[in-house]
């Protein structure tokens, strides 16, 4: 297939992610503001980038979160919640899940 049109066709979808990463994201609302049917805009961005979006997407908010946890003085719950994970607790959780460590802890080790 034309793997050109498929990554112009993507492009933009992962830009927007890099830059809205901190607002509620579903792939309903992706496919509608892209004009893409959903289906298909999972499966060509996971062949594109090697990733679910929801993948993608977790890992743009965790690398944002590091970055927030190591330059500023903000406290877990207000990260959590400026890079679109919500709760401290759910943001811990999911923190973990990829760092391996707690945010608390992350922090600490800089």
């Amino acid at each position: 297939e034309n793997l050109p049109a498929k990554k112009s066709l993507v492009l933009p979808v992962k830009e927007y992610l890099d830059t809205h990463y901190m607002e509620k994201i579903t792939l309903d609302g992706l496919s509608a503001c892209f004009f893409i049917n959903k289906y298909y805009l999972s499966k060509t961005f996971k062949e594109q980038y090697g990733q679910s979006i929801t993948a993608y997407l977790l890992n743009v908010r965790i690398t944002k979160a590091k970055q927030l946890l190591r330059f500023s003085e903000k406290s877990v719950e207000e990260i959590g919640l400026e890079v679109g994970l919500g709760a401290a607790h759910y943001f811990s959780s999911k923190f973990k899940e990829v760092e391996g460590v707690p945010p608390s802890v992350y922090r600490e080790q800089w």
